[in-house]
């Protein structure tokens, strides 16, 4: 960010404009800009899995379970299966840093901050191993007195985006971020 700052004038833009997106990781990184972001110069944050969270299935605070995602039987297993990548994912992040003991950091996962400023639409995708952290969170930053705004895109897993132009959903993401951005 202080990078952008310092060559506002070589890109030419408008410091109280800034919309960021990500997702994934870089959802990460929306989230660590978006906390630390004490001179309000982000304007708008569209976080696909906004509430990203490393910890144990078994310890999260919102009780993470297969249950909560209303599964046709015969999806079942590839549902299953699109889950289990990411609690594989998530368990391998731990191993690569075994000195963090406190994966609620809020900058490893907004899901427990206390103290987010920004207005914020998040992206939710229906059988997403992180739809229930945004469960969470979503209400809880509504509890705060933020604006929050949440996109849900049903059939649709862990990084869709990635099929932006053979995936309808995903192509309808991009028109929804660009119509934001060009009305403000």
């Amino acid at each position: 960010m202080d990078w952008i700052m310092t060559h506002q004038n070589k890109i030419g833009f408008n410091d109280t404009q800034i919309y960021m997106t990500g997702d994934s990781a870089g959802g990460e990184l929306y989230a660590a800009c978006g906390l630390t972001d004490n001179k309000h110069q982000i304007r708008h944050l569209f976080p696909m899995y906004a509430a990203i969270d490393i910890t144990d299935t078994s310890k999260t605070i919102y009780h993470w379970q297969y249950s909560d995602y209303d599964m046709d039987p015969t999806d079942e297993p590839f549902i299953h299966a699109r889950l289990n990548k990411i609690i594989y994912v998530n368990n391998v992040i731990r191993l690569l840093y075994p000195g963090i003991e406190n994966v609620e950091n809020l900058l490893i996962s907004p899901v427990y901050s206390h103290d987010f400023s920004k207005d914020i639409t998040i992206i939710e995708a229906e059988f997403d191993y992180y739809l229930q952290s945004n469960k969470y969170f979503a209400p809880k930053l509504r509890q705060a007195g933020k604006n929050v705004e949440e996109v849900f895109y049903k059939g649709m897993d862990h990084g869709f985006l990635d099929r932006s132009g053979s995936c309808n959903q995903s192509e309808d993401l991009l028109q929804l971020i660009a119509s934001e951005i060009n009305n403000n």
